[in-house]
């Protein structure tokens, strides 16, 4: 199996260097900087005699919203990559289909808060040991579990090009984020920008990295004779 697994490895990379991509540093730079902009805007653009931190505190504030808007993008971007693997007979088209539930998921639970109510019941019942609640323990399984299914997708990932070195970003910004919220006791409004402002670039990057393979995937579309 792990003679197996470099195999596919080694020919991802050898089918990345022969495909082409469009240049997307400027789009890239834009939208990074815009959602800067926004996270600015949200800090002065606050209700009367609030903090501010709101709009990174409530479940309902601009922050989750355009967090719920980028993972939405991300899925259906997998969704497009999906019709396109498949409409050329290519064998990868599995981990666009983990890509598009996997976003899909952690977008609605941002919108209905999923892991905050499971692990608020969890709570009442068991006791989180050295985890501050169990929301914090739900978010880093998250994370693991994110991680050993892009290890065990890895070759697919390599062969998109900055598919990869997106996600890798996207995973730096919620390592920085789950590293504030788990320390950080009790939550003040500078750690709370910061924390969800990481999150807000985590999911940011991963909406980029699932657009960067779906152009890819477009880019160097062949249809199958078949």
């Amino acid at each position: 199996m792990s003679n197996s697994f470099s195999y596919r490895l080694r020919d991802a990379v050898a089918y990345r260097k022969q495909t082409n991509l469009p240049n997307v540093n400027l789009l890239i730079a834009f939208v990074t900087l815009s959602t800067l902009a926004y996270i600015v805007l949200a800090i002065f653009a606050i209700p009367s005699g609030e903090l501010p931190d709101y709009h990174f505190v409530n479940e309902d504030g601009a922050i989750t919203a355009l967090s719920a808007i980028y993972l939405a993008m991300a899925s259906a971007f997998s969704i497009g990559s999906v019709a396109i693997t498949v409409r050329a007979k290519d064998p990868n088209v599995w981990p666009w289909v983990i890509m598009t539930l996997g976003f899909g998921i952690l977008a609605l639970d941002e919108l209905l808060q999923f892991h905050e109510r499971f692990g608020t019941v969890l709570g009442q019942y068991v006791d989180s040991g050295i985890f501050r609640n169990w929301n914090d323990v739900i978010v880093i399984l998250y994370g693991v579990v994110a991680l050993l299914i892009m290890a065990s997708i890895l070759p697919s990932i390599v062969r998109c090009k900055m598919l990869l070195e997106l996600f890798i970003i996207g995973f730096a910004f919620y390592v920085a984020h789950t590293f504030i919220d788990a320390t950080h006791e009790p939550r003040t409004v500078v750690s709370a920008i910061f924390e969800e402002s990481a999150k807000l670039f985590c999911v940011l990057f991963l909406a980029l990295g699932s657009f960067i393979g779906f152009l890819g995937a477009l880019w160097n579309f062949k249809p199958s004779n078949n």
